[in-house]
């Protein structure tokens, strides 16, 4: 309900927000805001008035948390992460609702379009409703039978703490007559029935509201951070710089996506060339442990560094240098892999990379991971063989490190769809994993101490800005088809797009779900397979019958939708946002809920 009228100081909006839970309807904010910049009643002003009301509503249940400290030490770190999520929310405000001459002054929220708009203040909504059932069961604890009761006044520019309502404890007061012992044996019991209930009900309840509180933050946060790069905002430069340099930017760390959007999308010129042309560099390559055909460690200044090889002009018979256009590429690529990046992306940093005209190829140089030993493992070493009689066979793991696993990656994949990064060549032998440390109890092969919830992406074909046609020579190996979508197989007659890298994803997740190298499902190893679409087809009929009496019809319906591409989407943007939204809903999340729930 909304209630308008004008005061001197400007439109005043009356708001009143119910919030549905499984036994009733509750009124849970009442309150009065004053709206200096935008229209109350517009979908910016109601926007900012519900996260005014998450603030302080979350603020409230932090100071009712804090009353339960002398109980156990576990309710600091819950009143602490309530005060965290709060400081990026206000963070969030600032950024989403202070105007700014990049956009004439306006606002950043009324630079979305009035669908994202309206999820925004849904999103917002549900934060409220989440965070009041905490603010609820705390005030009936604490006495307060009215938990709207002297709601403060909103300015919508600051919130003291003064404002904030703090309920003490206890209220039983203590006389100085011949009662005084009785009243102390009151109070103690009254602190012993407090502290049971803490203890048996309300802590581990309110301990998964603020789980939950938090999860539904992070979404929120994540799903603006897509909207402000991935729609047709996110071309524009001026917005870009915005994002890289705005300190609340920063604090949510909006600032390392835009960069890296700006180099992927090539807004931003490579400064300098990251090839290097250091001769004993040159020479440390010729001393390279390789492995897996493609990859190899060296030490460079006494580190060991990870070499991954990409070879260039393979039709000719005779050395070739790079041509202008190709050493561009590898430079932009080199560029993207150099740039610091949020730890979900999994791609090691590139340090450089050396041309190897002798070899028509180029090797891209990456920093070890800390804490693994240089002697990577890919993914699909790590699977059984196709040999299923061979001695080195490993036992399968546990589906909580393979639920996990699926997440990271599929969770890569929505990053680079964020920064507009296709991958190109996503599949097993590509994903790396670095040994942990070597313990008496751990002895043996490296592949017995690998560390699934930690992998590497790699491989990424010189990948172009989604927008540029990916294009090259046919391509007819079986082992690289299987993991292509139908029309990126053989000779590719259409550009590279986000559905494929997610098809590929698809096939590795089906590879995870039955811990099976994809070759090996079909008996001839899909050699004598001519029709694009048959493999597709045999993969999708694998899933259908095996995946879900391994690992759960959850999971196969993941795998099925990445598979098919089918995720139920009209009329999308030309940015297909709608489509990376949906994957994240449809896939990142659910992986997520799967491996939380193990």
């Amino acid at each position: 309900m909304r209630i308008l009228k004008r005061t001197p100081d400007g439109p005043t909006c009356l708001l009143i927000l119910g919030f549905k839970s499984s036994r009733s309807t509750r009124l849970v904010a009442f309150w009065r805001v004053q709206y200096p910049m935008a229209d109350p009643l517009s979908i910016a002003g109601l926007t900012l008035a519900v996260i005014d009301q998450v603030w302080k509503v979350s603020e409230r249940t932090a100071e009712l948390i804090s009353n339960f400290r002398k109980f156990d030490n576990d309710t600091k770190t819950l009143e602490n992460k309530i005060r965290d999520e709060n400081s990026r929310n206000r963070a969030l405000r600032r950024l989403l609702f202070d105007p700014s001459p990049i956009y004439g002054n306006e606002t950043m929220f009324e630079q979305f379009d009035s669908e994202v708009q309206n999820h925004i203040q849904v999103f917002f909504e549900q934060a409220t409703g989440v965070i009041d059932e905490a603010f609820q069961i705390l005030s009936r604890r604490q006495g307060k039978t009215d938990a709207n009761k002297d709601q403060p006044e909103s300015s919508g520019q600051s919130y003291p703490s003064s404002h904030l309502v703090t309920i003490p404890m206890l209220t039983v007061p203590v006389s100085k007559s011949s009662s005084k012992s009785s009243s102390t044996e009151n109070l103690l019991k009254s602190v012993s029935v407090q502290r049971l209930r803490w203890s048996l009900l309300d802590k581990k309840r309110i301990e998964v509201i603020v789980h939950n509180f938090s999860d539904l933050n992070a979404r929120i946060h994540e799903n603006i951070k897509l909207w402000s790069l991935a729609t047709s905002m996110g071309i524009d430069l001026q917005h870009l710089e915005r994002l890289k340099e705005n300190n609340d930017a920063k604090t949510l760390g909006f600032d390392i996506d835009a960069k890296l959007h700006m180099v992927a999308t090539m807004t931003q010129p490579i400064s300098q060339t990251l090839e290097v042309e250091d001769p004993l560099v040159r020479q440390d390559l010729n001393k390279v442990t390789t492995f897996e055909d493609k990859f190899g460690i060296f030490h460079w200044d006494g580190k060991p560094m990870l070499v991954e090889y990409r070879s260039y002009n393979l039709q000719s018979p005779v050395p070739v240098d790079l041509d202008p256009r190709s050493k561009d590429l590898v430079d932009s690529l080199a560029s993207l892999l150099h740039q610091p990046k949020e730890m979900v992306f999994r791609t090691p940093r590139c340090t450089g990379w050396v041309r190897q005209i002798n070899h028509n190829r180029v090797a891209y140089i990456f920093a070890v991971p800390e804490g693994g030993e240089p002697a990577p493992v890919s993914l699909l070493k790590a699977l059984p063989p196709l040999d299923s009689s061979s001695s080195s066979q490993l036992p399968t793991p546990s589906l909580g490190h393979r639920f996990q696993l699926a997440h990271k990656l599929a969770r890569c994949i929505s990053q680079l769809q964020l920064v507009k990064w296709v991958h190109e060549s996503f599949r097993s032998e590509n994903i790396l994993f670095f040994p942990q440390p070597s313990t008496e109890a751990t002895a043996g092969l490296a592949e017995t101490r690998l560390d699934l919830t930690k992998p590497w992406v790699l491989g990424f074909e010189f990948s172009r800005p989604e927008m540029y046609f990916s294009h090259g020579h046919g391509d007819y190996n079986a082992a690289r088809d299987v993991y292509r979508h139908p029309r990126r197989q053989q000779n590719p007659t259409e550009p590279f797009n986000k559905l494929h890298d997610v098809y590929a994803l698809g096939v590795v997740l089906l590879e995870i779900g039955l811990w099976q190298p994809a070759m090996s499902l079909e008996r001839h190893g899909f050699s004598s397979v001519k029709e694009p679409k048959a493999i597709q087809k045999y993969l999708i009929k694998v899933a259908e019958k095996r995946l879900s009496s391994k690992v759960g019809e959850k999971y196969q319906k993941v795998v099925l939708k990445c598979l098919r591409g089918n995720f139920e989407v009209d009329n999308d943007t030309k940015e297909d946002t709608k489509l990376q939204v949906a994957f994240r809903s449809q896939v990142v999340d659910i992986l997520e809920k799967i491996a939380d729930a193990i």
